[in-house]
């Protein structure tokens, strides 16, 4: 019996006690928005419905149960917006500037028009968005531009405000990693007691620009391996930037991946953004998801479903693993044998991977 097995054996035994514990809920059917998964193969979903984090295994069911205690979160309220008298019309490039901005493009030169300021209210508890757990049993979480950080006992230890949107998050042993939602790469490393900045790569002043609007699709995309290496994807590119977990931003190197014996040419992304990039445990490949329009021109094969990038870091190729998903599915997991996948209306779903 290997040493997975005995560890989804010593959780399902203290799952099975525990007064959280609701085996009622199922992530076949009602798992949404996000999941973090644990070492050990287990996926953590929030139940909304019940303000808490379920832990589940495949084959095994819910494992445990922490009820959260969310504080409540300021959320800013747009101005009503009016159109200008002799206003333009909208063209094509401020068409597809709202497709991946979400606001509406402004010419060089053109002032704004002055409208009344943002006004910020109380709005009920957080909700979370992303999260995962430490090695000291306790959960990060952000927020509505919070990250929230939760004890054992599900309440809040300690808060921080953060500079913009998280797309994603994981946790190395020494640190938090956050990479924002930005146009280039913005990636922070947090120190797991104090919650302090250790480092950041990229440039963070994108956050801070107010001539430059949110996303609203994912561009850059990261992954951990389980020594702690960052792999940042950014754009459309199938190459990876690679951070050392020693040296970080300082010296960071790139990995190349060829398919069919060259190299591929970027992807298409459009108006969907870049989907989620997550490391296969200690085999040494990272997958990427994309759908079979983005990547028609780099090599993968006609497929009816979404299309699963498989990178090879050791041999340094990219191969492709077709499945019958259809777009909208959203990869949150790696099993021995499948990966999993949030559905676009609630629920799982799997594909097998090699």
């Amino acid at each position: 019996m290997n040493i997975r097995s005995l560890i989804l054996i010593a959780m399902l035994g203290l799952g099975a006690g525990s007064p959280g514990h609701a085996q009622g809920w199922d992530p076949g059917r009602r798992a949404s928005g996000w999941a973090f998964q644990e070492v050990d193969g287990s996926l953590v979903f929030f139940d909304p419905e019940a303000g808490a984090l379920r832990t589940w295994v495949k084959g095994v069911g819910l494992t445990s149960s922490l009820p959260l205690t969310l504080p409540p979160v300021r959320r800013t309220q747009p101005p009503a917006r009016t159109a200008p008298a002799g206003s333009r019309g909208t063209t094509d490039y401020d068409a597809a500037a709202a497709l991946l901005y979400g606001t509406p493009h402004r010419p060089r030169g053109q002032a704004a028009a002055r409208e009344p300021a943002p006004r910020e209210v109380l709005a009920a508890e957080a909700v979370p968005e992303r999260w995962v757990t430490d090695s000291y049993s306790r959960t990060w979480l952000t927020a509505s531009e919070r990250l929230i950080v939760l004890g054992k006992d599900g309440r809040q230890d300690q808060q921080f405000t953060l500079p913009g949107p998280v797309e994603d998050m994981a946790v190395a042993p020494d640190g938090l990693l956050l990479l924002y939602r930005t146009l280039k790469p913005y990636l922070e490393k947090r120190d797991l007691r104090t919650g302090a900045i250790l480092w950041t790569f990229g440039d963070g002043s994108q956050l801070k620009d107010p001539d430059v609007p949110p996303l609203r699709v994912p561009l850059n995309r990261m992954a951990l391996g389980t020594d702690g290496t960052v792999y940042l994807a950014e754009g459309a590119s199938l190459t990876f930037t690679v951070l050392d977990p020693a040296r970080g931003p300082k010296a960071p190197g790139q990995a190349f991946f060829t398919c069919q014996d060259a190299l591929p040419p970027r992807a298409a992304l459009g108006h969907l953004g870049r989907g989620p990039l997550l490391t296969w445990a200690d085999r040494g490949v990272v997958f990427g998801v994309f759908t079979p329009s983005q990547v028609k021109s780099c090599g993968a094969p006609e497929s009816r479903g979404l299309l699963l990038a498989r990178f090879d870091l050791g041999r340094g190729t990219l191969d492709w693993v077709p499945t019958n998903l259809a777009e909208g599915h959203r990869l949150v997991g790696l099993l021995d044998t499948e990966a999993v996948f949030l559905a676009p209306g609630g629920g799982l779903a799997f594909a097998p991977i090699r």
